[in-house]
C-alpha cells in the first residue's frame, strides 16, 4: 500500500525521517568518542583550531579516527600512539592514509568503504594537502630569507655544499611549473637532458662536447625545465647560484654569458620550439649591472636578448622572493598563516637537516 502514489510522499518523508535519525545518532556517536578520547588525554590536538587548514585537517582526523574506532588498540598509550600515527599521516599526506590504515587493521569491507568515502571526499582531502604545502612553503620563504639576509648568517652559507642543495628541494622558488633537470652539471650533461626532453636519442649519434668560448668545461647549478601550455614548446632555465655574499658584477655576468655563448654556438642546442632563460642569482649587484637589469627596453631584471630565444637575466634575492610571496599572497590571507621562526626552524631541520649542520640551523633562530 505504501507504493501506492497517495502515500507516495509520505514514504518518502519516513525514510528521509528515518535517515536523518541514523545520522544525528552517528554524529552523537562521534562526538561521544572524541570527548571520551579528550578526557583520557590520548586526543592528539589541544585547544580550538585558529586557522582554517587546522579546522579542516581536525575535521578529517575526527571523520577518520571515529570510522576505525573499534579497531584502535584497547590500552592507553596504544590508543594515544595509534591517533598521534593517524593524526601525523593526515597533516603530511592525507591520499597514503587509506594503504596505512588497511595494512595496520585489516578493516572489514563495510569500514572499508566508509574510509574511502571519506578520503575521497576532494574538498577535506586535497585540501589538507595544499594548504600544508602552502604553510611549509611559507615557513621556507622565512628560512631563505634568513639565510640570504642576515648577516651573521649569510656569510657563513656556503653557495654548493648548503644553498645549492636546498634549492634543489625547493625550485618552486623559480616558478611553480619548473621541475629539476640537472644540478651541478656539465653543459654536456645539460645537453643530453635537452635533448631528451624534445625526444630526440641522444645515442643515436655522437655527442660533441659542449665548451665555453674559452674552450672550458662549463658547470651549471641548476637546470629546470617545464612545457609551454597549448603548444609543444619548452623553456629551459639555467640557474647560476651565488653565495649570499657575492655581488653580482662584471665576472658574474661574465660567467652567465659564457654559459648562453655556448649553448647559442653550439647546433646541437638549436631548436626553434625551445627559449632559454639564464639567471645568475645573489643578495645584490653593483651599480653597473643594476643599470643593464633597469633598462627600459627589457623586463626588469633582463641584462640581455639574444636570438633565438634566449635571455640572460640578473636577480636578487629579495625580487625572487618578493616573486615567490606575491604567488603565495593569497593562499597565506585565507590561511591566515604566520611562518613564526619556529615553524621556520622546523622546517629547516625536518626537510634540509642532512645539509645543514645544526649549528647552522639553530643560528637561523636568533
Amino acid at each position: 500500500m505504501a507504493e501506492m502514489d497517495e502515500l507516495g510522499g509520505l514514504l518518502g518523508v519516513a525514510r528521509e525521517t528515518l535517515r536523518g535519525h541514523f545520522r544525528q545518532r552517528d554524529r552523537e556517536r562521534r562526538a561521544r568518542l572524541i570527548q571520551e578520547w579528550k578526557r583520557e588525554e590520548v586526543y592528539p590536538y589541544s585547544g580550538e583550531p585558529t586557522e582554517p587548514t587546522q579546522a579542516v585537517e581536525r575535521q578529517m582526523f575526527d571523520e577518520v579516527a571515529t570510522t576505525i574506532a573499534r579497531r584502535i588498540p584497547g590500552s592507553q598509550q596504544n590508543r594515544k600512539t595509534t591517533l598521534r600515527l593517524l593524526k601525523e599521516i593526515i597533516a603530511h599526506d592525507p591520499s597514503g592514509l587509506y594503504p596505512v590504515l588497511d595494512e595496520l587493521f585489516r578493516l572489514p569491507q563495510s569500514e572499508q568503504e566508509e574510509l574511502k568515502r571519506i578520503l575521497q571526499r576532494t574538498s577535506l582531502s586535497d585540501v589538507v594537502k595544499a594548504t600544508g604545502q602552502v604553510a611549509d612553503r611559507l615557513d621556507f620563504i622565512a628560512v631563505l630569507k634568513k639565510l640570504v639576509f642576515e648577516p651573521e648568517i649569510s656569510r657563513t652559507v656556503k653557495e654548493r655544499r648548503e644553498l645549492h642543495k636546498i634549492l634543489e628541494r625547493e625550485t618552486w622558488v623559480f616558478g611553480d611549473a619548473y621541475a629539476l633537470m640537472v644540478s651541478d652539471q656539465s653543459l654536456d650533461t645539460v645537453l643530453m637532458r635537452h635533448l631528451k626532453a624534445l625526444g630526440r636519442d641522444p645515442e643515436a649519434g655522437r655527442l660533441v662536447p659542449v665548451r665555453r668560448e674559452d674552450g672550458r668545461q662549463g658547470i651549471v647549478d641548476l637546470m629546470l625545465g617545464k612545457a609551454r601550455r597549448g603548444s609543444a614548446g619548452r623553456e629551459h632555465l639555467v640557474v647560476e647560484l651565488k653565495a649570499p655574499s657575492v655581488k653580482i658584477g662584471q665576472m658574474e655576468v661574465g660567467q652567465i654569458k659564457s654559459y648562453a655563448q655556448a649553448v647559442v654556438d653550439d647546433p646541437q642546442f638549436r631548436d626553434a620550439r625551445v627559449s632559454w632563460n639564464f639567471w645568475v642569482v645573489s643578495t645584490e649587484m653593483d651599480d653597473i649591472v643594476r643599470r643593464d637589469a633597469t633598462a627600459p627596453n627589457r623586463p626588469p631584471g633582463c641584462i640581455a636578448e639574444w636570438e633565438g630565444g634566449v635571455r640572460i637575466w640578473a636577480r636578487t634575492w629579495s625580487e625572487v622572493i618578493d616573486d615567490c610571496e606575491d604567488r603565495l599572497h593569497f593562499y597565506r590571507d585565507r590561511l591566515n598563516h604566520d611562518p613564526a621562526t619556529e615553524h621556520a626552524l622546523d622546517y629547516l631541520r625536518r626537510v634540509h637537516g642532512d645539509v645543514m649542520p645544526e649549528a647552522a640551523a639553530s643560528a637561523v633562530a636568533y
